[in-house]
């Protein structure tokens, strides 16, 4: 499991570094910590889901996160 959540995180990383270079976001853009915060956020929402977390509860946390994403010109980090 952990190989697959390693494999994850590069993906994302990787992702969110060809945003920064088309321009999609900021190139100061900490590509390592965001695809980390949203790994984490992923991650923690599964534990959520398992221990029986409503659908709005988890819902709320997708909306919370995804107010963390930084546009373009927005502050770089999570």
């Amino acid at each position: 499991m952990r190989g697959c959540r390693e494999a994850w995180h590069a993906s994302l990383q990787a992702r969110i570094l060809r945003s920064t270079e088309d321009g999609e976001l900021a190139s100061d853009t900490d590509a390592a910590a965001l695809a980390t915060f949203y790994v984490t956020v992923l991650l923690g929402m599964s534990v959520q889901a398992r221990d029986g977390a409503s659908r709005e509860s988890l819902r709320a946390a997708v909306e919370a996160a995804m107010r963390a994403w930084p546009g373009p010109g927005a502050p770089r980090g999570p």
